[in-house]
């Protein structure tokens, strides 16, 4: 079984809101491993940056793999609220600093038990790594493309770790 070293993750939307699609791409030392991709007809760009990263810890969980992972994100609302602002607001019940509700807790809930799920799995806590979006990275400008083409109504094809065609 290859090894899935680092998962980029993107979301875009035509408008906010408006049509949206997101990207996951799962690579191993070799390269890109699985990409994976979807859409929703009406969104935020926040929610689909939300799906993308929840995508591809959900394909990393069902396969059962133990060493570690970094997840590259193009979204600081995913990155501080994964990783600085979810305790609190499961701390206030589901109320943000402003005392109002958390937008997304839907999303939000399913992203923290993906999380901590892994963290209980892998051999050392998920690695969230921020990165600027359109700025050459390879991961984030692959995830970027893919994440467009759904939000347009035209998926690319994907690239998939056993040759098949990857869900969308």
């Amino acid at each position: 079984m290859a090894i899935i070293q680092r998962i980029y993750t993107d979301g875009a939307c035509s408008g906010n809101p408006g049509p949206g699609g997101w990207a996951t791409v799962l690579y191993t030392a070799e390269g890109p491993a699985q990409e994976l991709g979807g859409r929703a007809a009406q969104t935020t760009n926040n929610r689909m940056e939300m799906q993308a990263a929840i995508a591809g810890l959900t394909w990393l969980r069902d396969r059962g793999q133990r060493d570690a992972v970094t997840v590259y994100t193009d979204s600081e609302y995913v990155l501080k609220g994964i990783t600085q602002w979810i305790a609190g607001w499961k701390r206030r019940g589901w109320v943000n600093a402003a005392k109002k509700p958390v937008l997304n807790r839907d999303l939000w809930e399913l992203l923290d038990t993906l999380t901590l799920d892994l963290n209980q799995t892998l051999d050392r806590p998920l690695r969230w790594i921020y990165v600027r979006g359109h700025s050459g990275d390879p991961g984030n400008e692959r995830c970027d493309t893919i994440a467009r083409s759904f939000a347009a109504g035209r998926p690319i094809p994907l690239k998939s770790l056993d040759g098949s065609t990857p869900p969308g």
